[in-house]
């Protein structure tokens, strides 16, 4: 007879009523909906009498009655399987202890309604590796097409579980047989997907062969949880790629690197791609060379390579549980035979000790780590993570002369350590049995919703049910939630003391000194956001996460056969120190930054900090550079083996002497056929000694200009005399009267003329001849003027032109008589005559001021020199001429001139060059000795005579030396304004410290001294 509306009722009272449910209602239609499915009246009650008898044992009953009812209404036929219930009591019991411990499990019972009759007759017991191997092979070798292969993989996957969770909950069986199983699957899922990849793969492009023709073999590594056997049932996976050798396939021709990481990434989508079943796994390829920058595929040898010369102590730590899973599996065996020499060394160098030091601190710092992770059975303190990251420290530290420790299990690891005698016997059996307890949390945790988590449930009623799922028992004196969270709290106290105990000892002592925080920043691999944060929150960076993975690339040599290890060790010895160096800058986050990028162009990076522990002033220097100085760091990065320039500069008592810069520069462009990449070499060397010091505070101002002058004329006298002679060889020598050779003079004017140029100054030239002729050459002879015009077009080409090397200077010769119409050469008689003849305007005999003859022999220096004082001396004073100066300098001042501007705004520098001109000028020709084509030299001789009080001498002098200061600074900063005080607060920060001086303070004395040069500017020019 058939239950029906009619049955008793009284069945589903006593049974929610014993079974502590809380959705009631749902429950009773539940129990209602498995009466009416098709089952007899007697049947039902039998079934509601079974679950009244073990409903204690339910963990979640609602679960259970919904699973339940699901379950059986999908049934092919609801009353055979009651009856099933009813002749086996044990059938019921266990389908629900399924259904209340996992909804992922349940859903694929209901979802597959024969798995169940499986699960019954295999009982759950494990399965040989090799033989799931075989199992799964035999079942996938012959699907060719990709979507269903991915489904079948999956369903096995599944059923899998279903038989390994049977074992699990029902079999009870031990932790370790658990997670075997669920490796040995993974393995063998792994290992079918792979060879379904590349047989796909070899279709399309042939068989990669290695040296010979010989195939290329190949194999997948596992870490991790996979790489020890210990799988989760929600665990990602760990993979390394490695393939024998490099070569190419056998018909495509496509190098082997292309094809493996074809190979992997096909491999990779099989298990990761989603189908309407779900995915297979997630992978995670992160642990390989490199990392995510690196390829996902290597080469045998590039491999021993990495890890030899930038291989980590994570990375031997991850190595620890290095496994070949798939693939060539005793070429995989034999890698890692060899790898084992790394893994575990035989020696071990400072770095390495000071990296496990770092590891040993982090294990610390996380097992006393309280707060937001103290529910997490994985990474909380005295969790899972503390006990392997300790046992594989404990392996690392003896696994070289104690070979036998060297397991990729957790668990045979601690009994390997314990015979050893590493471990003691009651620390073994503790640590043994937490481990196994943590891991069973985990499982239950991850077993309901097939969801990677390892957090227990902050809400008591939820928590109660984990301590339902673990077995505790409800009780009188105890409830299974009070009993397990008293044991949970014990095993972590436990676990904490075990491993402090262990960890102190690691070394034959405890670690007392303090290690900075930054130190470990540097040895330990993805550390905690919240850490870094707090690690470099008084270093002042905005972007504290992109600030640490700068230092880690500062930690890394870029140069293959280089050791990053030597180089982290370096690096760690200064941090604390750089790191404070940097928190002085302006922005700390773009002078790091800038550091990194300065360091990788310098290469060798390890023998840069060593010298930075050895000698801090270079440190600084450095940090100070990165800062603020954009085109010395440019110098350096294009060519970085100035970086001995830069420190030699630390050690000179004083700048070059002009004599000085010319013999190096003859020495070193004699003989040589291009001198174009030996001039730049040697700005740009001579640029940065020179820019060091300056920052650095080493040279005055007027020094610094002196130098840079130096350097600028001795290059153009250099290339002068290789473009002369070049001309000569074309058109003939040049000759005078007399028959002796007609001279090239060139005259600088300007800041070149003053000695007074910046690092980006142009250089303002005249190319002068001594007198008109022909050139003597048989076939080729040409005037003087335009072979000396040539000569000169071809130095401006040279020093002027764009090329590989860059810009050497810009040339102007627009101030040669008569301006950019005139011809580009002029004889020394033209020259008079344009002066003489009362031609040139006021202007120009202003700047002539300036002049200063830089190229040719000295009697003709001599002469040139003459010249220009008669030029200066041409036309007596007037008033008129100091208007016509006057309305020169407002027209200057408002053309395109930016108000921020200190060379032509309002009291910049141009007004002080204004009032040393013209009243050498004025009285030049009554003191010639006022004609000095320095700034400084002739303010000093305007004073001696009187013509310049002293009170005004000394205010112009050390206005102009301090906005000449700033405008250097500004320069080095390379701002595209290179006379604009900036206004960018950033901008002004950083000039602010390349002067030692606060922002304000910067602006205020800068607007002081433009507003004095102004008052002193008035008082000469309109009074």
């Amino acid at each position: 007879m058939e239950a029906t509306s009619d049955f008793d009722i009284e069945p589903i009272h006593r049974l929610i009523e014993k079974c502590s449910i809380r959705d009631v209602e749902l429950a009773r239609k539940n129990l209602v909906s498995i009466a009416q499915s098709g089952i007899t009246i007697d049947l039902f009650e039998s079934i509601c009498q079974q679950l009244s008898d073990f409903a204690t044992e339910f963990s979640d009953a609602d679960r259970v009655l919904n699973n339940l009812e699901r379950y059986i209404r999908a049934a092919r036929s609801p009353l055979a399987l009651a009856a099933l219930f009813d002749r086996d009591p044990t059938a019921l019991n266990v389908l629900c202890r399924i259904f209340s411990a996992s909804q992922f499990l349940s859903d694929l019972l209901i979802r597959d309604r024969e798995s169940y009759d499986g699960l019954r007759k295999t009982a759950g017991q494990p399965v040989a590796r090799e033989a799931l191997i075989d199992e799964i092979t035999s079942e996938t070798q012959n699907i060719d097409d990709e979507n269903r292969f991915k489904n079948v993989i999956l369903r096995l996957k599944q059923r899998e579980y279903l038989r390994i969770a049977y074992g699990d909950l029902i079999g009870e069986q031990q932790i370790d047989i658990v997670t075997a199983q669920i490796s040995y699957l993974a393995d063998a899922i792994c290992s079918v997907a792979l060879d379904f990849a590349y047989r796909n793969l070899v279709e399309k492009f042939g068989e990669p062969n290695g040296i010979g023709g010989q195939p290329c073999r190949f194999a997948v590594f596992a870490l991790g949880k996979l790489g020890g056997c210990e799988l989760n049932y929600s665990s990602d996976i760990d993979l390394v790629f490695v393939y024998e050798n490099t070569g190419q396939t056998s018909t495509s021709r496509r190098n082997n690197q292309q094809f493996f990481d074809r190979l992997a990434q096909n491999f990779s989508k099989l298990l990761t791609d989603t189908t309407p079943l779900g995915a297979a796994y997630r992978v995670d390829w992160r642990l390989r060379p490199g990392g995510n920058q690196g390829p996902m595929t290597i080469s045998e040898v590039a491999a021993f390579q990495y890890y030899e010369t930038q291989g980590r102590s994570w990375e031997r730590q991850a190595f620890v549980k290095a496994r070949a899973v798939a693939g060539d599996l005793q070429f995989g065996d034999a890698f890692l035979e060899q790898l084992s020499n790394w893994i575990f060394q035989v020696r071990w160098s400072r770095t390495d000790i000071e990296s496990m030091k770092a590891l040993k601190r982090q294990i610390e710092q996380r097992t006393n780590r309280e707060g937001g992770e103290e529910l997490n059975v994985k990474t909380g303190r005295g969790g899972i993570r503390d006990i392997e990251f300790t046992i594989q420290f404990l392996q690392l530290l003896h696994g070289f002369h104690l070979p036998a420790v060297r397991t990729t299990n957790t668990l045979e690891a601690m009994d390997r350590l314990q015979s050893a005698h590493c471990i003691t016997q009651q620390e073994h059996s503790l640590l043994r049995k937490n481990y196994c307890w943590l891991r069973k949390v985990e499982h239950r945790l991850q077993m309901m919703f097939d969801l990677q988590t390892h957090t227990l449930p902050e809400d008591d009623e939820e928590m109660a049910k984990v301590a339902l799922r673990m077995g505790y028992a409800r009780g009188k004196a105890d409830s299974a939630l009070g009993k397990f969270k008293k044991e949970w709290q014990q095993i972590k106290n436990l676990n904490v003391g075990i491993l402090k105990h262990l960890l102190d000892g690691a070394f034959g002592e405890s670690e007392q000194e303090s290690v900075p925080p930054e130190v470990d920043l540097i040895f330990i691999t993805e550390p905690a956001e919240d850490w870094i944060k707090s690690t470099l929150k008084r270093y002042k960076f905005d972007h504290p996460l992109v600030a640490s993975k700068n230092l880690d690339l500062l930690a890394t040599e870029r140069i293959p056969f280089l050791s990053s290890r030597r180089c982290r060790h370096f690096l760690a010895a200064i941090v604390p120190e750089l790191l404070d160096e940097i928190s002085k800058t302006p922005n700390p986050d773009q002078t790091l930054t800038r550091l990194v990028s300065v360091s990788d162009h310098i290469g060798g990076k390890g023998i840069l900090w060593e010298l930075f522990r050895q000698h801090q002033p270079a440190m600084k220097l450095f940090v100070k550079l990165c800062s603020s100085c954009s085109y010395l760091c440019d110098i350096l990065e294009r060519d970085p083996g100035m970086i001995d320039s830069l420190l030699d500069s630390l050690k000179l008592v004083g700048l070059p002497t002009f004599e000085s810069f010319k013999q190096t520069l003859d020495e070193l462009s004699a003989n040589a056929e291009d001198i174009r990449p030996i001039v730049h070499a040697f700005k740009n060397d001579q640029h940065l000694r020179i820019g060091v010091r300056d920052i650095v505070g080493s040279d005055r101002i007027r020094e610094t200009h002196l130098a840079l002058s130096d350097v600028a004329e001795v290059i153009l006298q250099c290339v002068a005399q290789r473009q002369l002679e070049s001309l000569v060889s074309k058109y003939g020598q040049p000759k005078l009267h007399d028959g002796s050779v007609c001279e090239l003079a060139i005259l600088a004017m300007g800041k070149l003329g003053g000695r007074q140029p910046n690092y980006h100054s142009d250089l303002d030239v005249v190319f002068l001849y001594q007198s008109d002729g022909q050139t003597q050459h048989a076939l080729n002879p040409t005037s003087h003027q335009h072979f000396f015009s040539e000569v000169g077009a071809a130095i401006i080409k040279f020093v002027s032109s764009v090329g590989a090397f860059g810009r050497l200077y810009e040339i102007d010769c627009r101030l040669r008589p008569a301006g950019k119409n005139a011809p580009l050469a002029v004889s020394f008689d033209e020259f008079a005559k344009y002066f003489d003849s009362g031609k040139a305007q006021s202007w120009e005999r202003l700047a002539m001021c300036k002049a200063r003859p830089v190229f040719g022999s000295r009697p003709v220096r001599k002469q040139l020199k003459h010249l220009v004082t008669n030029a200066i001396q041409s036309q007596d004073w007037n008033q008129d001429i100091l208007k016509e100066l006057r309305e020169m300098r407002y027209r200057m001042e408002s053309n395109n001139c930016s108000p921020n501007n200190i060379k032509r705004a309002a009291g910049g520098t141009v007004d002080v060059e204004f009032i040393i001109q013209m009243l050498q000028l004025k009285h030049g020709k009554a003191s010639p000795e006022v004609l000095h084509s320095g700034m400084f030299e002739a303010a000093q001789q305007l004073n001696q005579c009187g013509y310049l009080p002293k009170f005004d001498y000394l205010a112009l002098t050390e206005s102009y030396s301090y906005l000449r200061d700033v405008e250097s600074r500004i320069r080095l900063m390379n701002t595209a304004a290179r006379h604009d005080l900036p206004v960018n607060p950033a901008e002004i920060a950083k000039l602010a410290f390349l002067l030692d001086e606060e922002p304000i303070r910067l602006c205020d004395r800068v607007n002081e001294y433009r507003a004095e040069n102004r008052r002193l500017f008035k008082k000469y020019f309109e009074a």
